[in-house]
């Protein structure tokens, strides 16, 4: 299961409304200074055999094989001094770099 704040849900909603797409894809892949990274697309068409996350605005659609690197994941949005970005809180990485993007497991 993924969490996604409320902050989060609105940024990403922002991003479908701004681009006029359906949603938008998250996935998970190699490479990174940790290992994995967390991969994002927008997407036009509706993709098949996702896990789908309503938003306010469109869906996120959660790719099958990125699943088992999501699990309890929170996703989470700030928006201060040092910059706007999602956070990840992920309970199943053992490393992360400085940056939040990339992880390993």
């Amino acid at each position: 299961m993924i969490v996604l704040t409320e902050e989060a849900n609105e940024h990403l909603s922002r991003i479908v409304r701004d681009q006029a797409v359906k949603g938008i894809e998250l996935g998970v892949k190699g490479g990174g200074c940790a290992g994995f990274t967390y991969e994002w697309d927008l997407v036009d068409d509706i993709p098949e055999k996702h896990d789908v996350i309503p938003l306010l605005d469109g869906n996120l659609y959660v790719r099958p094989e990125a699943l088992m690197f999501l699990m309890n994941v929170t996703i989470d949005y700030t928006d201060g001094i040092n910059g706007s970005y999602i956070v990840f809180k992920n309970p199943n990485a053992t490393s992360q770099c400085g940056c939040g993007e990339s992880f390993g497991v």
